[in-house]
């Protein structure tokens, strides 16, 4: 037979929980409202976007291909293997049925030639303040290290926007006329082997964007 636990001398009363305030009846509705907003935007029509993504997938394997062909190696991300299937590795490929093309957000083309570690072509979406989705073109280099104290050797990195538009107002042939500029300007650069007038083509011919420090993992 079980035996009553005895409280011990002096022990004091549990305290009753605190009056509900309606903080936890009213903090679960506006969840509940977040969660069905959320829902509501992930289920939002796609189809524009795909059709954009495919295109500049396409477009800068295209690049990625020219620039192989001059052994100076790019990298695009997405990976190509997650987006395309193979005949003949470069050039004979499709686009896979199973890859979500409107789920991309952010599509890039990086350098990774000897001393051009940064440069990077890079397309992203974006939403503004008042919740319009927009497309953003902007072309990224290394404008030299510096040594800081506390955090050691960073490289400077600067931007020019070279696209930026309404999601919706996204015209390819706008987005073809910037390509073909800055990919011909970008390739002359690399048979040069300087990027001095690339950079001054894209400081001349674009608005400045962000500048920022990053880490040289010297």
């Amino acid at each position: 037979m079980a035996v009553a636990s005895v409280p011990e001398p002096h022990t004091p009363a549990p305290e009753p929980p605190l009056a509900d305030d309606d903080f936890v009846s009213s903090l679960k509705s506006e969840l509940a409202r977040t969660q069905e907003s959320a829902g509501a935007k992930s289920g939002e029509d796609l189809t524009h976007r795909a059709d954009i993504n495919k295109r500049l997938l396409q477009d800068l394997w295209e690049v990625h291909n020219q620039f192989e062909d001059v052994s100076v190696h790019l990298t695009i991300d997405p990976s190509q293997t997650l987006f395309a299937t193979f005949a003949e590795y470069p050039t004979k490929w499709t686009f896979k049925e199973n890859f979500d093309f409107g789920a991309v957000k952010t599509i890039e083309l990086g350098d990774r030639a000897a001393g051009w570690v940064g440069f990077t072509l890079r397309f992203w979406y974006y939403r503004t303040p008042e919740g319009r989705s927009r497309l953003r073109g902007i072309f990224e280099w290394c404008d030299g290290e510096s040594y800081h104290r506390y955090s050691g050797w960073m490289r400077m990195m600067s931007q020019a926007v070279l696209f930026d538009a309404a999601e919706e107002e996204v015209k390819i042939s706008e987005l073809h006329r910037v390509l073909k500029d800055v990919v011909v300007q970008w390739y002359s650069a690399h048979l040069a082997r300087t990027p001095e007038a690339f950079v001054a083509h894209l400081k001349q011919g674009y608005p400045k964007g962000a500048s920022y420090a990053k880490e040289s993992y010297r």
